[in-house]
């Protein structure tokens, strides 16, 4: 099962989601659902941006989206003044056939965190049996005061249904960094947690490297974030056993392309010869990928770029599948990619 946005922009009211399926390891997809008109919460209209899914018992899948009100389409989801974020709330939603149908959604609390995301992170089982849920946070719409961005995790004891702990993922002291776009593995032999960010200094005005920190297999304990040489933004690791992490990440400074890159000591160093490129775009040099950017410029580019948010899951036989989005200025597709290790 593949989700995605669907609308009629990048940045549009009726943006809703739509998941795809395929049972021949995407030789062929079919439509298994259209949120379409059906994005409305609490009497208000909004956009769900996405529905991505966690399987937690065979056929049962809880969903992850952000909801976010649309009840003036006139206005943009980024206040141009603030930069904040319009009114939004994390959902999850269950399915108990596959995909086919969802029940209502149920809000997830993030006290005391405001205009929080789970940036299309799904809910992680842990070794424990918990469930955790990533999100960040920065800030409302109409706030003046300059944002603090946190990576954060979440935690639910009863299957879901509340989420009363939480802890800190990574967070820079000074709010000088930010850690954005957390995606997370588990190394299926010793339980810990990879997370990996996309990662901008406000202070320089642009990105650096992607960062990457270590957590307990109960999530509570975590390594402060390290440089980790890979020059991209958002970037989903996948641990393969035995030490070695796969990161498909999307790369825009030099050569702007979707990049799989593997290391065999959990990120601790990679080998950038035996980098695969997924996807070669032909388009040129993305919007504001050289020299520093203004947060409100960062904001503009984003809503350009021509190719990016890749995902990555492991398949039985060796492979894994990367989805991610790809195209031109005036239309992108959902793509994807089978890769033999």
């Amino acid at each position: 099962m593949v989700s995605g946005r669907w609308g009629s922009s990048r940045d549009s009211a009726n943006g809703h989601p739509c998941i795809f399926a395929t049972s021949d390891n995407g030789l062929t997809w079919h439509l298994r659902y259209d949120g379409y008109q059906n994005c409305t919460w609490d009497g208000l209209s909004g956009e769900i941006k996405g529905l991505t899914s966690t399987e937690v018992e065979p056929g049962k899948i809880i969903a992850t989206a952000l909801w976010v009100d649309r009840s003036d389409p006139d206005l943009p989801f980024i206040n141009p003044r603030t930069q904040g974020l319009l009114p939004m709330r994390i959902m999850h939603v269950t399915s108990a056939d596959f995909g086919f149908s969802w029940e209502s959604p149920v809000p997830m609390d993030t006290t005391p965190h405001l205009a929080a995301s789970p940036c299309s992170s799904h809910i992680l089982r842990l070794p424990s049996g918990i469930l955790a849920q990533p999100y960040e946070q920065w800030k409302e719409y109409n706030d003046d005061r300059p944002g603090k961005p946190g990576a954060r995790l979440r935690f639910s004891e009863d299957g879901g249904q509340t989420w009363p702990k939480y802890v800190t993922v990574a967070q820079h002291p000074k709010n000088q960094i930010a850690y954005w776009d957390q995606r997370l593995s588990i190394e299926p032999n010793t339980g810990n947690i990879v997370a990996m960010f996309w990662t901008h200094n406000f202070r320089l005005q642009h990105d650096i490297d992607i960062h990457i920190s270590y957590g307990s297999p109960d999530g509570q304990i975590w390594t402060i974030p390290r440089n980790t040489t890979l020059p991209g933004q958002h970037c989903q690791p996948l641990c393969m056993g035995n030490n070695v992490l796969l990161a498909v990440y999307s790369r825009r400074r030099t050569s702007p392309a979707i990049v799989l890159s593997i290391s065999r000591d959990l990120g601790k160093s990679w080998d950038h010869q035996e980098d695969l490129i997924i996807y070669d775009s032909t388009q040129g040099p993305e919007s504001g990928a050289e020299g520093s950017r203004t947060q409100s410029e960062l904001w503009g580019d984003m809503e350009k770029w021509r190719f990016g948010h890749p995902r990555m899951v492991k398949l039985p036989n060796n492979e894994v599948f990367i989805t991610y989005y790809g195209g031109t200025d005036s239309v992108q597709t959902a793509r994807w990619a089978r890769v033999g290790l």
